[in-house]
């Protein structure tokens, strides 16, 4: 007998109770606070001791949807509005279900030749929403941290000789996930230019052409420009086609943050003109394509950078040398499962035109977030409604105000607001992808902000 299994009759009978109880969460998550309030005596140790023997598996399972999953943010509650949101939708935690079930593995042709070519559809499909051209070659990877390690680790490769001279230029609002990948990949961290953006909040052309004429009388050697498709904090969009005219006049490497904004595309792509035009691009579907965490897409317009970037080899993978694609040499993960399938089943079952609906849809909450503030009275708009993301503070309220505001409405357990930093002063913000979210969600975050406040 297996002893890591179960009988059958036993296994469908969990697995009815585990769908049941999932099912379950998705109906009482409204009444379920966005973000559990924080449990000082919740430590490592309450977790019980590893059993020698066999224990009731229904039991272990209660234990994971009752004391240990709830302790956190729910990032698809339609009032999660911090940060960025992970929407996700139940047909794609089923294709989760059906990849892990099968232990699919995506690393090879050999090893996984229909979940390769599920992936290549996907990315397919990707880079055609995006404008970018057929030659176009990526890989899906767990998110925007590692898409951007992978897609400056490309660029390096091809263009970054000397990682000690090389400078790049990024706005002050780019995600960090570049600054860490620069200095994870061994480039001087000094080298980052870190540029003021203009009063939109947006990485200046001019600056960035002042900056790397500057470093090229020291002897420095510009090497990529970072533009930002939807910044975290604003919603902001770089000026991506001046961006991309003077990396093709500097020849530099144009690098885009899409990470949330990129699918934007899909319902206003005149808001996005001039991402197609990236040398590299990264986009996060399990944040504005509503998939469960963790699925991050890297998009490289070169064909064939990206395999001598990662290429491995081995004696022991000799037999695994056929077919069309050998993605464990597109990204660096050899053992890799298929992330391909919650975005092909969910996108097959829905429709395009349901995805894209439900990206306008977070655009016009964001829009109504805009108008009752300013309706309401009593408050500053910071930065406008853009890509679903709004900015504000109570008029007159100082930073500390501010924060208090904030922290009491996640502590209340209504919303789940977040806070950043525009220009020196602390605001808050809402970011409204859920397609869940009702206007009146927003109506009463808003009026609970305004009594929280006082």
């Amino acid at each position: 007998m297996d002893p890591l299994s179960l009988p059958p009759d036993e296994l469908r009978r969990l697995g009815h109770h585990v769908w049941d109880r999932l099912v379950d969460r998705w109906e009482a998550l409204d009444a379920q606070p966005p973000i559990s309030p924080a449990d000082p005596e919740w430590t490592a140790e309450r977790i019980p001791p590893c059993p020698a023997g066999p224990s009731d598996p229904q039991q272990a399972i209660d234990q994971l949807f009752d004391e240990i999953l709830p302790r956190g943010q729910r990032p698809d509650h339609p009032r999660f509005f911090a940060r960025i949101g992970s929407p996700s939708n139940p047909i794609s935690v089923l294709a989760d279900l059906i990849g892990a079930g099968h232990n699919t593995f995506a690393g090879s042709w050999t090893g996984g030749g229909g979940a390769s070519a599920l992936e290549l559809a996907v990315l397919a499909w990707l880079r055609d929403w995006m404008g970018m051209p057929d030659r176009t070659e990526g890989i899906l990877v767990s998110g925007g941290s590692v898409g951007t390690l992978t897609a400056l680790a490309t660029a390096a490769q091809h263009r970054g000789d000397d990682r000690d001279q090389s400078t790049g230029y990024v706005s002050e609002h780019t995600h960090g996930a570049v600054l860490k990948a620069w200095r994870v990949l061994g480039f001087n961290p000094a080298n980052l230019r870190v540029l003021r953006a203009d009063p939109g909040h947006r990485l200046q052309p001019a600056a960035v052409d002042a900056a790397l004429h500057i470093d090229r009388e020291v002897g420095l050697t510009p090497f990529c420009v970072v533009g930002t498709a939807g910044t975290t904090s604003t919603g902001a969009i770089d000026p991506l086609n001046d961006l991309a005219d003077l990396c093709h006049r500097e020849d530099l490497w144009f690098h885009v943050d899409g990470a949330y904004g990129a699918p934007a595309r899909l319902a206003q792509p005149e808001l996005l003109t001039g991402i197609e035009r990236a040398d590299s691009l990264v986009l996060d579907p399990h944040k504005w394509l509503f998939q469960p965490y963790e699925i991050g897409a890297v998009l490289v317009r070169e064909p064939g950078l990206l395999e001598r970037a990662f290429a491995l080899d081995g004696a022991y993978l000799r037999d695994t040398d056929s077919g069309i694609v050998q993605f464990r040499e597109r990204g660096p993960q050899l053992s890799r499962g298929s992330r391909a399938l919650k975005l092909w089943l969910s996108l097959t079952v829905f429709g395009l035109d349901a995805f894209r609906d439900a990206i306008a849809r977070g655009i016009a909450l964001a829009e109504h977030a805009e108008q009752t503030l300013r309706a309401r009275g009593g408050w500053e708009i910071v930065s406008p409604a853009s890509l679903a993301v709004v900015t504000f503070r109570r008029s007159g309220a100082d930073d500390d105000a501010t924060d208090a505001m904030v922290q009491n409405a996640v502590a209340d357990g209504y919303t789940a607001p977040s806070t950043t930093v525009l220009d020196g002063r602390t605001v808050a913000r809402l970011c409204t992808i859920n397609p869940r979210t009702t206007n009146l969600d927003i109506e009463r975050t808003i009026d609970r902000l305004a009594e929280l406040s006082r």
